[in-house]
């Protein structure tokens, strides 16, 4: 080693000072930065204005597509007809790019409140079908007024008999898929109880469709309140109310609480034990996904959550959801759930698409569904540590009961009571390439910190080495020389 212009004091204090603090540095990041590097990335986790996750949750951080599929009912002139069941062919997908945008946000830490606005645009090269497609269904306000007659007197059922015969009751109607899902349709029976203004008739509307006024609208689904995560990591992403309350209203007890997260935000440091909890507002209640297995997706080590039969639960396998079913109301087996209550008291239903996971009761009456694991049921993968998605699918299917009622013209010689499916809604995402290299970041930081730090300490000792080698053997630039001098 050589430096003419230093004398070999000067070479002996730079090496050895550089050795050793390449030596302090390389044992701090070997030993202390796997803990740093942890306590920081939790210090950027919890949602604040302009902070790193609040650029991703404020808007859809990956590529979202709705995905829809209708029900056409392919025999309804057999409503009546002992040996012909009813038959239902699947029509879709009809596929939907969805952007959602958090607006009119509200910040109390460690809460937040915002509404959602969605944004669909319908993708034909991705959809099998067209928006004019022609689908028949039950016709549910008929089937919904007969449902709420059979509470009344005898003679308030044959004057509600009488305003189907008159008011334009039906067993069917036929629209097409974009009236049935966004455009909406005129029809003449909800028109009819528009005009009762009657508190027993909640509707407000002359036209109806599965998303009507949805699309733009960012009050659909009410608006929510959050935990940002400060000051407690754990609740991150909880939801603490909905609409500014804290029960939704429609059910007792535990099961009318607002809880579960809005599927946007996760928590981290997630255990094994503990299901992902997803608040459905159109539902009005939170579905449960558990984790079934482990996993490694792009090298990153995850978790599979399912649902299973707990997700859809009424009280029958768990006690905590008995609460889900109300008094005045059947209460549907394992596996469906009484959709009534949010939706007008109807007879309306939802379970996994096909019946996947319910009683084969709900089939039986019926041709055409053919329920599948891998088709039918819902999953997040996640990355526990952080509380990152890198894939999930969730999806439900809204049917409506048809059955036999003597006290109503329309339907008293119905051959097969039956549940009858009218649509299922999608979703799946994937995080895309950006995020999921950032998420290997996060993930590797510790351990490129750890092996940078060991890498360090073998160059500093090698450094130190190096100069105690010199030392001894008389080796520094100029050392002879200046020896022999003297």
């Amino acid at each position: 080693m050589c430096c003419s212009c230093c004398s070999v004091r000067q070479q002996k204090i730079w090496v050895f000072t550089l050795g050793g603090l390449i030596l302090v540095l390389g044992i701090f990041l070997a030993s202390a930065w796997p803990a740093v590097s942890r306590q920081w990335i939790r210090s950027i986790l919890p949602l604040a204005p302009n902070s790193f996750i609040y650029r991703r949750w404020v808007t859809t951080p990956m590529p979202l597509y709705s995905t829809i599929y209708l029900f056409n009912w392919t025999n309804p002139e057999d409503l009546n007809t002992q040996g012909v069941k009813p038959n239902f062919e699947q029509l879709g997908p009809y596929t939907f790019s969805e952007f959602k945008v958090k607006e009119d946000l509200q910040w109390d830490q460690p809460e937040v409140t915002y509404f959602g606005k969605r944004t669909w645009h319908f993708l034909p090269e991705k959809s099998n079908g067209s928006l004019e497609d022609v689908v028949v269904a039950p016709h549910f306000p008929s089937l919904t007024a007969a449902f709420y007659s059979r509470r009344l007197r005898r003679t308030l059922r044959k004057v509600m008999n009488f305003a189907l015969n008159r008011e334009g009751g039906a067993t069917h109607m036929t629209h097409t898929a974009g009236q049935w899902l966004f455009d909406g349709y005129y029809d003449h029976l909800l028109d009819f109880v528009e005009q009762l203004h009657s508190p027993l008739f909640p509707v407000n509307s002359n036209t109806f469709g599965w998303f009507y006024e949805r699309n733009n609208s960012k009050t659909a689904e009410g608006n929510f309140t959050v935990h940002t995560g400060r000051g407690d990591l754990s609740r991150m992403g909880d939801l603490l109310l909905w609409n500014g309350q804290n029960t939704t209203g429609y059910y007792p007890g535990e099961c009318g609480k607002v809880n579960g997260s809005t599927g946007e935000l996760w928590s981290p440091d997630r255990k094994w034990s503990q299901p992902t909890s997803i608040f459905l507002p159109d539902a009005a209640r939170y579905l449960n996904l558990f984790p079934t297995e482990n996993l490694t997706v792009d090298g990153i080590a995850v978790w599979r959550y399912e649902s299973t039969n707990l997700t859809l639960d009424n009280g029958q396998l768990s006690p905590d959801t008995k609460c889900f079913c109300l008094k005045n109301r059947e209460c549907p087996r394992n596996g469906v759930l009484d959709y009534g209550p949010p939706a007008f008291n109807g007879p309306f239903y939802m379970s996994h698409p096909h019946f996947y996971l319910t009683d084969e009761m709900y089939r039986e009456n019926t041709t055409g569904l053919q329920p599948q694991k891998t088709k039918h049921g819902m999953f997040v993968i996640m990355e526990p540590t952080l509380g990152i998605p890198l894939s999930l699918r969730g999806q439900l299917m809204i049917s409506t009961r048809v059955e036999r009622d003597g006290a109503i013209d329309l339907f008293k010689d119905v051959a097969y009571d039956h549940y009858a499916p009218l649509f299922t809604m999608q979703i799946h995402a994937e995080l895309d390439e950006g995020l999921t290299s950032l998420l290997k970041l996060a993930l590797n930081v510790a351990t490129i910190g750890m092996f940078t730090g060991i890498g360090l300490i073998l160059l500093g000792l090698s450094v130190i080495i190096l100069g105690i080698f010199l030392t001894k053997n008389h080796k520094w630039c100029n050392e002879q020389k200046t020896e022999g001098y003297h």
